[in-house]
Parts: C-alpha cells; sequence; structure tokens
C-alpha cells in the first residue's frame, strides 16, 4: 500500500509527460534510485546529498526524516540539516511514467551543531530584578503586588528593590507574567524568595490549576529557589504564563527570577519559531493560508530545511500570528528572516491597535534578516497580546528563525 502511495505520488508530479502523442511516446528506461550523503567540511551537522539515480526523464523527492514531508529534490546536489546529535533515517523517491524506485541511507550526526549555545549552558534571561522600580510584566492579574524596599537584604539577596505579594491567607495574591515564555528547551527556573511567614512557593507555568512545582520556604530569611523543568515541558502543550503562588499566611517577597534553556546564550536570542520539526506550532492563531513549506531559495542568511509559507495574491491578506504576550519591558529587539516573491514591507506588531505597528523593507527573491529595534519601545502599562507578521507585498512570503531577544 505505501509503494502503491508514493507511485501515485510521483505520477502527479510527472503527469505533464502524459500530454505527448500516443505515436511518439518514447521508451522509457526504469528509475534507478541512489545518492551518497556526506557532511560538509565547514560543519558536520550540513549533509550534503548527491542524488546518483539513473532512468529517462526522472524526477526526485526526499524525505530527509522517517517522518517527516515529501521534498522537491534536484536531479544534483542537495543539502539538508540536523542542528542535533541523533540517527536520521534518508529516502530518496525517484521515479518516471514507467513506474518508481526508492532507497533508503542512515546517517548518524555524532554531536550537536557547534554553532549553537552548548547544552547544560548557564545562560538565562533575567525576567526580573525590580531596580528600575517598575513591576513590569509581574502584575498581570491586577492585584496587591508592588515593588518595595528589601525587607532583610542579606548576602543572598542584596537587592534594594524586591517584589512584594501583600496578603493575609494562603493563595490570595500571586504574581503572573502572562507570557508563553517556557518551551521544550526549558531546564530550570530560579528565584530568590523571602516569607514572612513559613509556607511553600508554587512556580505554575500550565493553565490547569491542579499542576505545578512546590518548594518549602522558611520565614524571615532569603532563599533561593531553583525549579527543575528539563524533560518536564511536553510540546504538545501550552505554557501561557510564569505564576507564582505564596502558600503562606503571610505577606511575601521575590526578586531575581532568572529563566534558564538550552536555546537561550548571550547574543543568540531567544527562538520562537524556526520549523525545523515541520510544525507551524503557535503561529497560525487567526487559521489562516499559513503553512510550513520547504526553503524556496536556501542560502548562506538562511540554510534551513523548512520555512513558514503564507500564501497569498493581496497585501497583508495573510499574516503570521502568536497569540499571547510575547514581549517584556526587558525587549531588545526581535529579528526575522524572510524571503518575498514580490518585494515590499514586513509588518511586525505587538499591539492590539492596527494603526501602530513597525516597517522594513524587503527585496524579492532573496533572503533577508530583519532586525525590529524595540529597546526603550515597551510601556510596562500597556498590553502585547500577540506578535503580529504581515506582508505588504502582492505575493506569497516565507517567514524562519524568528527570535526574542532581552537586553
Amino acid at each position: 500500500m505505501k509503494n502503491k502511495f508514493i507511485y501515485i505520488y510521483l505520477l502527479g508530479i510527472l503527469s505533464f509527460w502524459g500530454c505527448a502523442s500516443e505515436d511518439s511516446t518514447p521508451t522509457l528506461e526504469l528509475p534507478k534510485a541512489a545518492f551518497t550523503a556526506s557532511p560538509t567540511s565547514e560543519n558536520p551537522n550540513y549533509i550534503v546529498l548527491d542524488n546518483q539515480s539513473t532512468g529517462t526523464s526522472i524526477m526526485s523527492s526526499w524525505k530527509f526524516k522517517e517522518d517527516g514531508p515529501f521534498v522537491r529534490g534536484s536531479q544534483g546536489l542537495d543539502t539538508t540539516y540536523y542542528p542535533n546529535e541523533g540517527t536520521y533515517k534518508i529516502t530518496l523517491y525517484t521515479g518516471n511514467n514507467s513506474g518508481v524506485d526508492t532507497v533508503s541511507q542512515e546517517i548518524v550526526i555524532e554531536q550537536r551543531d557547534p554553532d549553537l549555545p552548548p547544552i547544560g549552558g548557564d545562560a538565562f534571561l533575567l525576567l526580573g530584578d525590580f531596580e528600575d522600580g517598575n513591576v513590569g510584566d509581574w502584575n498581570a492579574w491586577d492585584q496587591d503586588v508592588s515593588v518595595v524596599s528589601n525587607p532583610a537584604a542579606s548576602a543572598a539577596n542584596p537587592s534594594d528593590l524586591v517584589l512584594k505579594m501583600t496578603q493575609t491567607e494562603p493563595w490570595q495574591n500571586s504574581a503572573v507574567r502572562n507570557v508563553p515564555q517556557v518551551t521544550p528547551f526549558a531546564t530550570k527556573i530560579v528565584v530568590d524568595v523571602y516569607f514572612e511567614v513559613a509556607g511553600e512557593l508554587k512556580l505554575q507555568i500550565e493553565s490547569d490549576f491542579a499542576t505545578g512545582y512546590f518548594q518549602a520556604v522558611p520565614a524571615g530569611e532569603w532563599v533561593t529557589l531553583e525549579y527543575n523543568l528539563e524533560g518536564e515541558v511536553d510540546p504538545a502543550k501550552e505554557y501561557p504564563w510564569i505564576l507564582f503562588q505564596g502558600n503562606t499566611a503571610g505577606s511575601y517577597y521575590i526578586d531575581n527570577i532568572k529563566y534558564y534553556a538550552l536555546d537561550i546564550g548571550g547574543d543568540n536570542g531567544t527562538v520562537y519559531g524556526d520549523f525545523e520539526d515541520e510544525q507551524v506550532g503557535d503561529w497560525n492563531a487567526w487559521d489562516q493560508a499559513v503553512t510550513v513549506a520547504a526553503n524556496p531559495a536556501a542560502d548562506a542568511v538562511n540554510s534551513s530545511n523548512f520555512a513558514l509559507l503564507m500564501t497569498q495574491t493581496d497585501p497583508f491578506s495573510v499574516n503570521a500570528v502568536r497569540n499571547g504576550q510575547f514581549v517584556g519591558v526587558a525587549a531588545d529587539k526581535i529579528t526575522v528572516d524572510v524571503y518575498f516573491e514580490q518585494a515590499g514591507s514586513l509588518k511586525l506588531q505587538l499591539e492590539s491597535d492596527f494603526e501602530t505597528g513597525y516597517f522594513l523593507d524587503v527585496e524579492a527573491g532573496k533572503w533577508v534578516t530583519l532586525e525590529y529595534d524595540l529597546n526603550g519601545q515597551i510601556d510596562g502599562s500597556k498590553e502585547y497580546p500577540w506578535v503580529v507578521i504581515q506582508g505588504n507585498t502582492a505575493g506569497n512570503y516565507y517567514i524562519d528563525n524568528i527570535t526574542y531577544y532581552e537586553q
């Protein structure tokens, strides 16, 4: 059944040959699939595929992973990329109107891409230290949360200012950052905490209040808590916020909230979309003509196998949208790789008002990396409910490697 499906698929690609006249139809040599796979000398995580198939008027497609999609191939050299170590099955499908042939190879990637941040590194985003005197993103539910002087500065936390949740009953007030920060790359969240009355501090990252991570906190002293998230984050679930709740009858204070993840690495930023898993993920919140497609023109700017495609014929008709507050007051910039079939501009919108936004010009027919400067642009008193990316172009456009940076 599988071979029958493959044959039908390739016949669809090759259907134009059926238009030849009956008395001029040539005898076709049956296809024979063959290829070699070799790592590049510059980076062994990039694999060069040399299609050595034979046959008359053949066409070819690849699967770069066992459960991956068909990707149209050339009759010469193609390149694929595997960021992490592992064993991957590559299959080549070659066919013409006389039949189809397939061949597979398993390749072993020995190491994580050396250009990516190291696994287990100490890279983190500082999500709150409150030394500017502002609550920032941490009062999404408008509760009794304020920035106050440190009640007991010590070696554990010598900061001048901290975040206070005023309460007289357990769970009465929470610190909530309503930003979908946590991804499967997360390794831990670290926070300094001070309780007036001993109890527990709950970290919750899922929307289900029956979930969460609890750690005991003594009274009257600063302690540093570390919540281990490595292997705990399910890519199939949503993690809409980071929420701290005090199971204590007194007020409590938190400070120096740090989010650690494997996709953070200093200047590497946090990647919110590279689409190499071939999934749209969170980027089609409005259910438009948005799909993951093969990279239309891989080059040095963007050598990825896959990118996000917005199919449109009118400017602004199809958008890539990720719902949820994406940016915080510490935002520095957002970068995105973009490819336009027709020249235009790419709009980045963070506010709900469609009169706002940031525009950058894009040339046709090549990948460019755009950088949207957000330093000092984010107002802590406003809501930023989404990231909307819109193409002011009459043709289709592709985006990839959407990366968020904080200062």
